[in-house]
């Protein structure tokens, strides 16, 4: 009961900051020319953009296999899917929460274990913020004048920036202590096997120190590098085809996409649900940056994200739905 409450506080602080900031970005602007702009833009790009969303989702989906079968588990492609759908409705719900989920989904419906799935996931992620980072850099390096003005623009952003830049030595001094840590653990571990509950926590520890360095044994290192690229091209194209949806924006190129994919992201992994208000900000600024008028800013960050976010609860709620039902209908072709 503790926790469901627990939990409960933390959605709805979670949640209330998101749609503060929401509001905080849209306050200014007029509801009724908001939809009187809406009916002028060109949904079919925007139609576009949740396709290939879609296939970044695929992408994703399969490269998790790979990592799956380099363990020796033959897992659907379809429970994959589903789980990775189910992890971003969860996200929804609650930040982070679908980290937790799509292992329990993997566990569940391909017998595969919590922490072994984990451990992949991890590994997954480990990955994507690499590619992010190196995005980062190319965008800056491409832009610079454009992230210097928004930081420039946006004091409390680059404050805690400075912040975060200013404390990289206690953070790698709890690397430091953290790696001494799983050194005295790997070496002492063994010596207290005789104990039950250190015997079980070895075996988790085994079976997620798997999953982690399940790319080693990935047999396609070369499709699984495809599929890592081809997710954040994917995305990279979902900002860049909504360009053409708008009349403001058609002077747009890959560059300045290339600028508002990056802010976006960083939008995105706020912890709030679904990025709410976090990735609006971002864009909007990004766009102000570019000479585009805060309202015609904000109509584009609204119906990027509204398009995205409809997509995800709609996928996400027929994976879950469809779920148990592929895997009867599995389970009965098999037999």
């Amino acid at each position: 009961m503790k926790k469901k409450i627990i939990n409960a506080i933390k959605f709805l602080v979670f949640i209330s900051l998101g749609i503060f900031i929401f509001w905080k970005v849209y306050e200014d602007q007029d509801v009724n020319e908001i939809i009187a702009s809406i009916q002028k833009v060109d949904f079919a790009w925007v139609y576009l953009s949740i396709f290939i969303g879609i296939l970044s989702h695929i992408a994703r989906s399969a490269r998790w296999v790979l990592l799956a079968n380099s363990l020796g588990y033959k897992p659907s492609q379809v429970n994959s899917f589903f789980a990775v759908m189910i992890t971003y409705f969860a996200n929804l719900a609650f930040p982070r929460l679908g980290e937790v989920s799509r292992p329990a989904v993997l566990k569940r419906y391909e017998k595969i274990p919590l922490s072994t799935a984990l451990g992949t996931i991890i590994t997954e992620r480990i990955i994507d913020i690499i590619i992010l980072l190196s995005i980062t850099v190319l965008g800056v390096l491409i832009q610079f004048d454009v992230f210097d003005k928004f930081l420039t623009q946006n004091p409390s952003v680059s404050e805690k920036l400075q912040k975060i830049l200013d404390s990289g030595w206690i953070i790698g001094g709890i690397m430091i202590i953290g790696i001494i840590a799983l050194i005295l653990f790997f070496v002492f571990r063994n010596k207290f096997n005789h104990i039950n509950i250190f015997k079980k926590l070895n075996e988790k520890v085994d079976t997620l120190k798997e999953g982690l360095l399940s790319i080693r044994k990935v047999k396609s290192k070369i499709l699984f590098i495809i599929y890592s690229l081809l997710i954040w091209i994917f995305y990279y194209l979902m900002i860049y085809v909504c360009f053409y949806s708008f009349d403001f924006l058609e002077s747009f190129g890959l560059v300045e996409a290339l600028a508002l994919f990056v802010l976006g992201s960083y939008g995105m992994v706020a912890p709030v649900q679904g990025g709410i208000g976090a990735y609006h900000f971002m864009i909007i600024s990004g766009l102000m940056i570019y000479g585009i008028n805060e309202s015609d800013a904000g109509l584009f960050a609204l119906v990027v994200w509204s398009a995205q976010t409809l997509m995800i609860i709609g996928l996400g709620f027929i994976s879950y739905i469809s779920l148990p039902f592929y895997n009867k209908y599995r389970k009965h072709e098999s037999t």
